[in-house]
């Protein structure tokens, strides 16, 4: 395995799994797909969402879920930019048109660090607009 195999391998994930999130308006079984079963997500800050979640289920029982029982539509992910150290990945991207039940603007710039292996997302540390979120479970 060369040293660029990493690299490459988490560029074309991460590539790959933004387009098909773009392209199916943020679908949640698209977006779980990517999970690894044992991910580790962080949500950064002091939002009703932050914190760290030990594996999938737990990450979509106490994130996921709770923004989608809040969500009219989720927010489209227009990526901004993607930058990749080995199997860390870095993806800039704009949601755009989400929109909460409650009438609240869900749009916004988020920025994901993300550890790749194995075909599947394992870390992520999510940065966020919090007071958006705020907003939302208002």
């Amino acid at each position: 395995m060369s040293s660029t195999e990493p690299e490459s391998d988490t560029r074309a994930f991460l590539t790959g799994w933004f387009r098909r999130l773009t392209e199916s308006g943020f679908d949640g079984a698209v977006f779980a797909a990517g999970l690894a079963d044992d991910i580790v997500w962080t949500a950064t800050g002091h939002s009703p969402i932050s914190g760290t979640c030990h594996g999938r289920a737990e990450y979509l029982e106490r994130i996921y879920r709770p923004l989608a029982e809040r969500l009219e539509r989720w927010p489209r992910p227009e990526v901004l930019r993607i930058m990749v150290d080995g199997d860390w990945g870095l993806v800039e991207f704009s949601g755009v048109g989400g929109l909460g039940r409650n009438g609240t603007d869900y749009s916004m710039r988020y920025c994901w660090l993300m550890r790749v292996a194995d075909g599947a997302v394992r870390e992520v540390i999510g940065y966020y607009d919090q007071g958006k979120v705020a907003e939302l479970f208002a």
